[in-house]
């Protein structure tokens, strides 16, 4: 240990005798030599300093040319240029080469003394030579030249006269501005020897600090390696004296942490000898048994026991001293007599000759595991015999298809009568001809993420006389580790007859309803055909009340006839919903249509709104939302005397390609009950359901609606009274609402055409109705229009005078005013230009005298697609085709055109007789067959005999459809319409798949009919 001393002393006088030899060395070969250049680098910067003083004197000198007057003065001036001339060169000379300059320096302008100071530089290797030094050679000699120059013109121009005088003097001055150029490139050449000079002396700076850096770096590196080998040596020898401590400290910490863990442990350990003496508990032994470890330490254990039967300690011991372990299940008592359940284990243990020196016994409390161990048993045991009396088969099944177990329902509905029968049985057989799969589909339950496959399977088993139509459910599980399948099935037998009886008795239904639909539509088209023929001849009062009451009934009766048709489809859950691409303001403008005949009857204000915010184009199913629409404005219009019905139509969200869209339609009508709102959408339901209610009716309309709105994916509520007319005790008005999700039509055009086209016209809006007046006023400002509103007739003279530059004056015919002969002529004596529309409902009389000079008639309810055609047909005449009716002096005849050929299909007489009737009352010549195989034969001889053909579809020999086929396949390609009492959904596509152009229902409107026929009569078709 001595000699190790010895040796780490004599490391560090070796490492302290180097480290100040590495010092010496370094002060007299690096910083004595650095601080030279260093030094000498600043003489070159006083150098460079005073070069650039004498250019600045030799600059001013030149500059003092101009002002010479005197010859003398002339001459000292080059003089003295050309000796600081000469001093920049030798300047240069010792910047380039080295040497030694001698510069004086006066200590003030005052005085006559001087500083003499000697500037001495030496080219040193480390810097080297600037080359732009060498480069201001050139230039200073440059302006040696110059100053004799013009030294020379100045004398001249002393000694000239006054008319030389300014062209010498020119010439001085074009010297001095070439001194000036050549000062310029002295100076930035100058400026770049500085710069080098000084970058000289930081690189040099920095590189003896850099060098200094690195040999203190080195010294102190030689003090940490000294310091590091000593620590070391040091800890070398305190880790020799430390280790013995070291290891005995670990193992004593070794044994506590044994200790604490066998003391802290939550099992009961003890410790005896060999002769099974206690030597040592632990702390959970004594909160165990209650005994403290006085108690213990020093006896011999004898706390087994089996329920007193027979004394177990001396077998435990027995088989413990002889080397081998011990466990077992021992139910022992604590110190207060309570009884509990421990697992025993009984280890011996070794010393280091391999002898048995002591037992340690572990003693774990599995009371509670017991417990829970009997708790699962009986839930097995339970869920067992729930299984066996489930109404369901249950089966367990493994990868072969060969069945584990089986539970009692499944054997009875096999046909068995033990599981040990069933699975004997079916294990025997092909699984896959015992179960036969009819349907199949599968899915993942949500809550355990499992696959489940669902079947319809017929369960055959001969020999049991068993055939039967099961309901399968298979799901995969774990049993004994290995994955089978639990089929859990039921008998539908049963219910797929019941099913299969509905089917049919549905299907019996659906054709009894479309065949009574037909036999009642085929004599009604007769009746309602013959109705209005007769109303359009000569009648009394009397006799026209009667044809109004046949009329209105056969439209009841229809309704009557759809509405049960409808309700019996949705019934039978045979309605679909389409999804088509169509455009919601024209359908509001269809539905405006049907509805004005009923509403201008009762002469009620019906009218729509629709806002900004709906899109154009939707895609959803159109018919059936007209039918909804129809059904709801119909009601209203039918439970409203006085007022007003008005739809609206407006978006309530719009998510994506989702819009959802708001419908209300509100009257000012009857109202409904507060005890009968929550009714009003059950079947056969009305407000007034008594035997002597006033309106008629089925019931079905709201009932009807409300399955379709649901259908569709929407919801409908009401409201009654109406917020609007709340306070009408006699009529408080109802409002329908329902929502109803669509898709906005991908790549459609949403761009409301409509929008802005008028703008710049100006509009007088006479109209008394402020709701009307409103949606009107509404509409037309969409399409860019100034509207002005007029309440009467004197309001609007007034807007006339105020207004000259008005374009259009829009008066409904409800106002007294506007019904008067005067009307128009004392407007157009304002307004000579003016144009004028008329709106009135479609079945008012019009009177040529009343009314003439309106130059347009738009009939309510008004329309947004004819109001706006009308009003582009005034202001753009011959660019729109579908032009608003005019009134026409009363003695105007139209002119006569040639009468076009109709080809009659009709089998039933009186259709024939009605059908024909109608035609010539519509001006066209009839040709009649009287099925669809006569037809054909008279298009053979003559595809051009007629120029439309009305087909119905039900008739002997051949019928319609095949007709058409006939037709189409002997290339005749004029209209077809099918005239038909088949009336149900998918009738009319059934037509045109056949190969007809269009659809009309009987019993036949004549108004509808003329429709039709003016639609199709002069369209060319082409070949498909």
């Amino acid at each position: 240990m001595i000699k190790k001393l010895f040796l780490l002393m004599g490391l560090f006088i070796l490492t302290v005798f180097v480290i100040i030899f590495i010092e010496n060395y370094f002060d007299q070969n690096y910083t004595l030599r650095y601080h030279q250049t260093i030094r000498n680098q600043e003489q070159k910067q006083k150098l460079e300093f005073v070069l650039k003083e004498q250019l600045l004197n030799i600059q001013l000198l030149f500059n003092s040319y101009s002002s010479v007057r005197h010859p003398q003065q002339l001459a000292n001036t080059h003089v003295e240029i050309r000796e600081k001339i000469n001093n920049c060169i030798n300047l240069l000379n010792i910047l380039d080469q080295g040497g030694r300059f001698q510069y004086r320096n006066r200590v003030n302008l005052t005085s006559a003394d001087e500083i003499i100071e000697i500037i001495s530089y030496e080219r040193d290797q480390y810097t080297g030579t600037i080359p732009e030094v060498r480069e201001l050679y050139a230039p200073i000699q440059d302006l040696q030249s110059l100053s004799a120059r013009i030294a020379a013109t100045m004398r001249g121009y002393l000694e000239a006269d006054a008319a030389q005088a300014p062209a010498i003097l020119e010439t001085a001055n074009f010297y001095l501005k070439q001194a000036e150029s050549v000062f310029d490139r002295i100076y930035e050449t100058e400026r770049k020897i500085a710069y080098d000079i000084q970058s000289n002396v930081v690189s040099v700076n920095n590189t003896s600090i850099n060098v200094l850096n690195r040999y203190n770096r080195l010294k102190y590196f030689g003090l940490i390696l000294f310091s590091i080998v000593t620590g070391l040596v040091t800890y070398l020898i305190i880790v020799q004296i430390s280790r013995i401590i070291l290891v005995r400290k670990k193992a004593e910490a070794n044994n506590a942490k044994l200790l604490m863990a066998v003391e802290q442990s939550p099992v009961a350990i003890m410790i005896t000898n060999t002769r099974g003496i206690t030597e040592y508990v632990n702390h959970s032994f004594v909160n165990k048994t209650g005994y403290t470890k006085k108690e213990i330490i020093g006896s011999r254990p004898y706390f087994f026991s089996n329920n007193g039967i027979y004394d177990f300690s001396e077998i435990v011991m027995a088989t413990i001293q002889v080397g081998n372990k011990w466990s077992g299940e021992i139910e022992t008592k604590d110190k207060a007599g309570k009884t509990y359940w421990e697992k025993v284990q009984i280890s011996p243990v070794l010393n280091d000759e391999n002898t048995i020196s002591n037992f340690i016994i572990i003693r774990e409390d599995i009371t509670e595991k017991r417990l829970l161990t009997q708790s699962l048993n009986e839930s097995i045991e339970n869920l067992k015999n729930i299984t066996d009396n489930l109404p369901v088969g249950v089966m367990l099944v493994d990868a072969n298809h060969k069945i584990i177990e089986v539970n009692h329902t499944a054997s009875k509905i096999m046909g068995f009568n033990s599981v040990e029968e069933t699975i004997n049985f079916v294990n025997s057989r092909d699984y896959h001809q015992l179960f036969e799969v009819m349907h199949q589909n599968s899915y993942n339950d949500f809550n355990s993420g499992v696959e489940v496959i669902a079947l319809e399977e017929r369960l055959t088993i001969k020999e049991n006389n068993i055939s039967r139509i099961i309901l399968k459910n298979i799901i995969p599980i774990k049993n004994n580790n290995q994955t089978v399948k639990l089929e859990a099935f039921m008998d539908i037998t049963a219910q797929k007859e019941i099913q299969q009886r509905e089917a049919e008795a549905n299907k019996a239904k659906s054709e009894f309803l479309a065949n009574m639909s037909h036999e009642i539509r085929t004599p009604m088209n007769g009746i309602v055909g013959a109705a209005e023929l007769l109303v359009r001849t000569r009648l009394t009062q009397e006799q026209y009340n009667i044809l109004s009451v046949i009329s209105r009934s056969c439209d009841n009766l229809i309704t009557i006839v759809n509405d049960i048709l409808d309700f019996s489809k949705i019934e039978a859950r045979k309605m679909t919903i389409e999804t088509n691409p169509f455009d919601i303001r024209k359908s509001i403008d269809y539905l405006m249509d049907q509805i004005s005949f009923k509403s201008n009857e009762k002469r009620l204000n019906v009218m729509a709104s629709v806002e900004d915010n709906v899109p154009v184009i939707v895609k959803g199913d159109e018919g059936r939302l007209l039918q909804v629409l129809m059904n709801l404005l119909g009601n209203a219009v039918k439970f409203t005397d006085i007022g007003e019905v008005v739809l609206r139509v407006d978006t309530e969200s719009l998510k994506g390609k989702e819009v959802i869209l708001h419908f209300s339609i509100e009257d000012t009508g009857i109202g409904i009950p507060p005890g009968k709102i929550e009714k009003i959408f059950e079947s056969f339901t009305q407000a007034d359901g008594s035997t002597t209610r006033q309106y008629g009716g089925t019931g079905l309309g709201t009932s009807i609606s409300k399955m379709l709105v649901e259908l569709m994916g929407g919801k409908i509520w009401v409201e009654s009274p109406n917020p609007a007319v709340k306070d009408n005790e006699e009529f408080p008005g109802s409002v329908f609402h329902f929502t109803l999700p669509f898709l906005i039509e991908k790549g459609g055009k949403q761009e409301d055409i409509y929008r802005n086209r008028f703008a710049g016209l100006s509009v007088a809006l006479l109209d008394n109705h402020p709701l009307g007046q409103l949606l009107l006023k509404k509409m037309l400002q969409t399409w860019g229009v100034e509207v002005h509103v007029a309440d009467n007739h004197k309001i609007l003279i007034e807007l006339l005078k105020d207004n000259p530059d008005l374009d259009l004056i829009i008066a409904d015919s409800h106002i007294e005013e506007v019904n008067k002969s005067d009307f128009v002529s004392g407007l157009r004596a304002l307004h000579p230009d003016i144009r004028l529309i008329l709106l009135m409902p479609e079945n008012h009389s019009i009177s040529a005298i009343t009314h003439r000079g309106f130059n347009r008639i738009v009939y309510k309810p008004v329309k947004h697609s004819s109001l706006f055609s009308t009003i582009y047909d005034l202001f753009n005449p011959g660019k729109n085709g579908e032009l608003s009716p005019a009134i026409a002096d009363a003695d105007e005849d139209d002119a006569e055109e040639e009468r076009k050929k109709v080809l009659l299909v009709e089998d039933n007489l009186i259709n024939q007789k009605i059908a024909e009737k109608m035609l010539s009352r519509l001006k066209y010549d009839v040709i009649i067959a009287r099925n669809g195989q006569e037809a054909v034969d008279i298009l053979e001889k003559d595809a051009t005999s007629a120029d439309l053909i009305l087909m119905d579809i039900q008739m002997p020999v051949m019928n319609g459809l095949d007709a058409t086929r006939a037709i189409r396949a002997r290339n005749i390609f004029i209209p077809i319409i099918a005239m038909t009492a088949n009336v149900l959904k998918g009738d009319r596509e059934i037509c045109i798949e056949a190969g007809m152009n269009d659809y009309i229902g009987k019993p036949v409107k004549i108004d509808l009919l003329e429709k039709m026929l003016n639609q199709w009569i002069n369209k060319p078709l082409l070949k498909k």
